[in-house]
């Protein structure tokens, strides 16, 4: 899961996460993800606990897959 990731709509429907993550659609295309408004860091434990929440609820949605 990276800053932001953007999702094809054909992978299927991004589920609701937790704030402050921002959902934006991409027009009929798809869906993009911003973890977060200030620059993401691996430094800061907040950046990385929610990365890794997010990854968790996108993975059990089925849209994290191999390419």
């Amino acid at each position: 899961m990276g800053w932001m990731t953007y999702f094809s709509r054909q992978w299927g429907d991004v589920p609701p996460l937790p704030a402050p993550v921002r959902v934006e659609p991409v027009d009929d295309l798809g869906t993009l993800v911003i973890l977060t408004e200030e620059r993401f860091t691996v430094t800061n434990p907040e950046h990385v606990r929610l990365a890794t929440e997010v990854h968790q609820v996108l993975d059990a949605a089925g849209l994290l897959r191999d390419l």
